[in-house]
């Protein structure tokens, strides 16, 4: 009779803590999807969690926190464009005015003028990424892959560029300029570490399916899903020397996802690194 006694609190006891249980681990698998979400570059995605859960106030702060950062970005990336540009007209002053003949300050100044382009490079890469960012709502058209495909190039060089487009790609629905300024710095990434050779290749089946390929040194396989994520660069001297601030990769992958599509990478025949984008 105890044991029947002590068997039926038992269950009053573990069929509450088994629901808890289950609920909690429901949200912490939520928040577990939301942070490898993040991982892969989609700085949108939010924790689908209860919203009288242990773990919701925490859910809610880190989403906070996420959109904090990109309007703070976004905010400094704007400032930023104003003080350029006036450093941007000043050096161009100065060197009309009074560097005359002296070439080691042209020299400088051309320098200088160089590394600003390079601030507003990069501050125009920054607002292109935040824009990304807000752009689930992203006006669609109806537009053919194939003219768009073909006009594609990398950045002119001494590599070896083949390009094999399918002559009826069907059609896409969505932003034809962004789908071409992702490619493009498919091809740009491909180009700052080619050492002769370049193909893009485009095939539709069931899906568009679009490969960048190049024979350079090829990314490693634990760091393949890394390298779509911001200012993500690999240790190794060929990376630094190749120059960039590890955003066009990450311009890339958004771009492709706004159009349904996905992007991986794995080894190509060629020794380097193959992008597949499929939409």
């Amino acid at each position: 009779m105890e044991a029947i006694r002590f068997a039926v609190i038992a269950l009053f006891l573990l069929v509450p803590i088994g629901w808890w249980s289950r609920r909690h681990w429901r949200d912490l698998q939520a928040l577990s999807k939301m942070a490898d979400d993040f991982g892969h570059g989609n700085l949108s995605a939010r924790a689908d969690v209860a919203r009288g859960a242990s773990i919701a106030p925490l859910a809610g702060r880190i989403a906070a926190l996420l959109e904090a950062r990109k309007h703070l970005l976004h905010a400094v990336s704007h400032e930023l464009r104003t003080p350029i540009a006036r450093l941007e007209f000043g050096m161009e002053l100065l060197r009309e005015r009074h560097a005359g003949d002296d070439e080691a300050l042209q020299r400088r100044l051309q320098a200088m003028l160089a590394d600003v382009e390079e601030l507003k490079a990069l501050v125009e890469e920054l607002l292109s990424l935040n824009q990304l960012d807000h752009a689930e709502a992203m006006p669609r058209q109806a537009f053919a892959p194939t003219p768009l495909l073909r006009a594609c190039t990398p950045p002119q060089g001494a590599h070896e560029f083949n390009a094999s487009i399918a002559d009826d790609l069907g059609e896409l629905h969505g932003d034809a300029r962004l789908l071409a300024r992702a490619i493009n710095n498919l091809l740009g990434n491909a180009a700052k570490y080619a050492q002769s050779r370049i193909t893009l290749t485009a095939t539709r089946g069931e899906q568009l399916h679009i490969v960048v390929e190049d024979d350079g040194p090829g990314i490693p396989a634990d760091a393949r899903a890394q390298v779509f994520e911001p200012f993500y660069r690999l240790t190794r001297q060929a990376d630094h020397a190749a120059g960039g601030y590890g955003l066009g990769l990450a311009i890339a992958a958004r771009a492709i996802r706004l159009h349904g599509g996905d992007i991986l990478i794995d080894a190509s025949p060629l020794g380097g690194a193959r992008f597949t984008v499929s939409i």
